[in-house]
């Protein structure tokens, strides 16, 4: 079969060398393919790259076509701007090479943009199809903090949903088989689709028909394929996509970076014999230090060892999607780690952007922080509506000028109701009503979110279930610092800010005339939720601000009646306590107080328990214990911030969430040996259940692991893994050719190592010595079976030699003290080290499902519960940097988790597979894996 590779190529060159490469690597069905490509490039180094391939293909890169005169093209990381003009000229430049691949008998066209990287089997696997016209999948996140979207559509310009004819869907039934779409997408297979583009194998037979890119003069869309599809519905071929070998698209700067260690990975197996016996799975065994309560993690008793099977050999194509799937992966947007004991984390496309309204009232706001919290509203905001209540200046000016193009409601009061404020509030919800909105966003003219607020705010708002949504506001009392002493504690409470309206729910006021609040009081009576975004309250911050903030409190509340005399009194504290206000956008930031923070001791601790439960409001089971002032703000053992509550709270222990950083931990964890709990719980009772289950094991753990090394050490040399197990990586990677040792506490696992795979692992835990065992009756029975067996003595661990590797498989969990013991094995690691890790995911869908009684939570020996930003920041705290991030998730027990969520309810195989997908492209995965080097 001869195949015409075509591209038009108007591309940095930095773009088509990686372009270049990945063609290269193609894979031929039966003939090698020619390419014939169209220079339109104004870099002459473009140019070069082009001359460059055809002369390492010689023969098969056919004489260019040369371009035409150029047209503007604005493109940067937030869109590509295509004009009309630009549009009709491709379309030109692919109707050339329809007629080059007809004139030259070839019997397919294959064309491809120049911003595509194609994994090796993309040709094959369309030639395999047989379809006249069929692309292959790729997936762009078109706007930054937008969803994932595919190149394939279903109707009309860029549907992406079935509808019949004359059918009327509401929202939910349109976001619902958007959903279906997109997840069936995710599924590897052969779907039809109505429109496609790209990366499309069209065969001669469509091509002799007449199908082209010309404009059709008597539809509007926008864009060279929608009317080569409706030309070719017209002439009667189907349009198809194949899933199997989603392509990577370079639409952004951090998407071309990704594809040069993409390439890099894949060019390091096919120089260091990949079609060896390399097995590798990128499955995941749920972690088997799971609760046995869950109906999704239930264990085995069974104690008889089972046969050991040796692991399958997984071909090179699956190899090469597994890379293709972890460089992708890794270049997705991940939403912030933590909000609270919220649910809703696992984001689902949305149809469409919900609206947002901004409601807010202005007095004399003009020589004040007016411009900057305008511009700062105005990057998400969809429409305004806004007081001017009674400005003797030209705040109400200013409001029309910073928002101009957008929908804005300025209602004026020719007098200031400022000694009402209960009517005025009134008021501005009243014309808030009146532009039918959506979600409302209230915030005063002297407050604005931190700037990461801007690119979360929507994917929030479609994620979430709840009506209400709670922030925390942080008084500023200069440029940099905010107020945090006993009369100024706002930013250790949560508030409503942002709620979506409910029509027909009976909103109340609080009927007072002063601080009556910004929203009826009855808002947290509707499902609620809280969120780690801050607010920046500048109402305070300068001393003239301060003193005419003062006199008006002694003017209308002189007893204090509405407020605290003594916070009246304290806002001329010449000498308050401040902290730094720290941009949590840079993880690096060093963290500067003044005067340590203390609690006071009149700190209403029942409000701030209930609303950091807020989203556990509909579990009548669940008891949030409020034990001590001291155990709601126990400082993080990761980032020392004093702002921490109760994350969930059960029976034996407490967890508590840093709002600051992310990390959830143990609130005892100062008081806990961990060596206790592990000699406990790793017991011969989950030997035996790791017995039960050893083929499937050695292939999701051990075998995965050896992936890692492949991919990202250099050389084979020594490996060290703390916390070995039952011994299943030591004796793969032993089998690889590593030099490897293995530590282990566990006196059952490590009898059992010996006997299943005659693997000796010293006793102990790291850094410290081991003390002499008392093996159990089951440790002694399978003894007996090893004439061999190592005596058990005092083993110090303190190992002299540097390590090529060091791995800690599902172990820094239940370390006590995380950061010194990973600085202490940044000292086994040589220079060029690398360190391996993996945890159980704080973001899983898991937890997203069972919420308090994820299993993930209730394992007592979990002391910490890591997330992408939080595990980064503990390496970084400790010496590393990490070079890989992602998740893994097994199909099995989804049925059970799907059956857990109530989003998820009832989904198809296909739907389900999809889901899964999806978890790993937005690292919702059980596991959370590493790979770091030290900094």
């Amino acid at each position: 079969m001869r195949i015409l590779i075509g591209s038009p190529v108007h591309q940095k060159p930095e773009t088509l060398s990686l372009f270049l490469q990945a063609l290269e690597r193609l894979e031929a069905p039966d003939v090698l393919p020619d390419y014939l490509f169209v220079d339109d490039n104004d870099n002459p180094t473009s140019s070069q790259w082009l001359a460059d391939f055809s002369n390492r293909l010689p023969g098969r890169v056919l004489p260019l076509l040369t371009g035409s005169q150029q047209v503007e093209n604005r493109s940067d990381e937030h869109t590509h701007y295509w004009p009309p003009a630009l549009v009709w000229k491709v379309a030109d430049f692919k109707n050339r090479l329809i007629d080059y691949a007809l004139q030259h008998n070839y019997d397919a066209l294959f064309l491809v943009d120049s911003d595509l990287i194609l994994h090796s089997r993309t040709l094959c696997k369309l030639v395999e199809a047989e379809k006249d016209i069929v692309s292959e999948i790729f997936w762009t996140r078109w706007q930054p903090e937008g969803p994932l979207l595919p190149q394939v559509w279903v109707s009309d310009e860029y549907n992406l949903f079935h509808r019949e004819e004359g059918e009327v869907l509401s929202a939910e039934e349109r976001a619902q088989r958007e959903l279906h779409f997109i997840h069936q997408l995710h599924v590897p297979g052969l779907y039809e689709v109505g429109g496609l583009g790209a990366c499309t194998l069209i065969r001669r037979r469509a091509l002799e028909a007449g199908i082209h890119f010309g404009k059709i003069k008597n539809v509007s869309y926008w864009g060279e394929d929608r009317h080569f599809c409706i030309r070719a519905a017209a002439f009667g071929f189907p349009l198809f996509v194949d899933t199997h070998y989603p392509a990577m698209h370079l639409y952004r700067e951090a998407d071309r970076i990704k594809a040069e260690q993409l390439l890099f990975t894949l060019k390091y197996f096919t120089t260091s014999g990949v079609h060896t016996d390399h097995s590798e799975h990128l499955a995941y065994l749920d972690h088997s230090d799971t609760s046995t309560n869950s109906p999704a993690f239930n264990r085995s008793a069974s104690s008889s060892p089972s046969k050991f099977s040796e692991p399958p050999v997984i071909p090179y194509d699956l190899r090469e999607s597994a890379v293709f799937a972890k460089y992708t992966a890794d270049s997705f947007a991940v939403p912030q780690t933590f909000s609270g004991p919220r649910q809703s984390e696992l984001h689902t496309p949305p149809v469409s952007k919900p609206k947002l309204t901004l409601t807010m009232t202005v007095y004399n706001e003009a020589d004040r922080k007016l411009i900057d919290v305008l511009r700062s509203h105005r990057e998400y905001i969809d429409e305004a509506v806004i007081i001017d209540d009674g400005s003797q200046d030209d705040s109400g000016e200013l409001c029309r000028e910073i928002l101009k193009g957008i929908p804005l409601r300025l209602i004026r009061n020719e007098t200031a109701s400022f000694t009402n404020e209960l009517e005025l509030r009134k008021q501005q919800w009243r014309e808030t009503l009146a532009s039918s909105p959506e979600w409302i966003l209230n915030m005063d003219a002297d407050e604005m979110f931190e700037s990461r607020f801007a690119q979360g705010v929507h994917s929030l708002l479609a994620g979430t279930k709840a009506d209400t949504i709670c922030f925390r506001l942080f008084d500023m009392w200069t440029s940099t610092h905010y107020r945090d002493d006993d009369y100024w504690q706002a930013h250790q409470y949560y508030r409503p800010f942002l709620i979506r309206y409910k029509e027909g729910f009976s909103y109340k006021w609080k009927e007072q005339s002063l601080h009556c609040g910004r929203f009826p009081e009855n808002v947290l009576d509707l499902p609620s939720e809280i969120s780690n975004y801050r607010i920046q309250h500048w109402g305070w911050c300068t001393p003239a601000i301060r003193m005419a903030k003062f006199q008006r409190y002694q003017l209308l509340d002189p007893s204090a009646r509405y407020g605290w005399k003594e916070q009246y009194e304290s806002i001329l504290d010449p000498n308050p306590r401040l902290t730094l206000w720290v941009d949590q956008d840079n993880i690096n930031a060093e963290k500067e107080t003044a005067p340590e923070y203390e609690a006071a001791d009149d700190v209403n601790a029942m409000d701030v328990a209930e609303i950091a439960s807020v989203q556990v409001i509909n579990n009548s089971d669940l008891q949030i214990k409020i034990e001590t002032k001291d155990l709601l703000y126990s400082k993080c053992k990761l980032c020392g911030s004093s702002d921490t509550a109760v994350f969930h709270s059960y029976e034996r222990f407490t967890l508590m969430g840093c709002g600051s950083c992310g990390l959830v931990f143990r609130n005892d964890v100062d008081h806990i040996q961990p060596e206790d709990m592990i000699a406990k719980i790793y017991n011969a009772e989950w030997v035996a259940m790791r017995d039960s289950a050893a083929t499937s094991t050695y292939g999701d753990h051990a075998l995965f692991g050896l992936m890692l090394l492949d991919m990202f050490s250099t050389s084979k040399g020594k490996l060290l893994e703390i916390g070995s197990g039952t011994g299943e990586f030591i004796h793969a990677a032993l089998q690889a050719g590593w030099d490897a040792v293995g530590i282990e506490p566990s006196i059952d696992s490590r009898a059992y190592a010996k006997y299943k795979y005659d693997v000796d692992l010293l006793p102990g835990y790291w850094g410290d010595e081991a003390e002499e065992d008392t093996q159990t009756e089951e440790a002694h029975e399978i003894q007996e079976l090893n004439e061999e067996q190592e005596a058990e003595e005092d083993t110090d661990l303190s190992l002299d030699h540097k390590y090529e590797a060091v791995a800690c498989w599902h172990v820094l969990e239940h370390i006590a003290d995380p950061v010194t013991f990973l600085t202490d094995l940044r000292e086994q690691l040589q220079p060029d080290g690398t360190l391996y890790i993996t945890v159980p995911n704080k973001n899983s869908f898991t937890n997203e499902a069972y919420g308090v009684y994820s299993p993930l939570f209730t394992e007592e020996d979990h002391l910490y519960h890591y997330s992408e930003h939080t595990l980064a920041l503990l390496l970084a705290k400790s010496g590393f940097r990490p070079v890989a991030m992602f998740t893994r998730q097994l199909p099995s027990g989804l049925d059970a988790l799907l059956q857990a969520h109530p989003l998820y309810g009832e989904l198809a195989f296909t739907e389900q597979m999809g889901l899964l997908a999806k978890l790993q492209g937005e690292k919702r995965g059980h596991e959370l894996c590493c790979v770091a080097r030290v900094i």
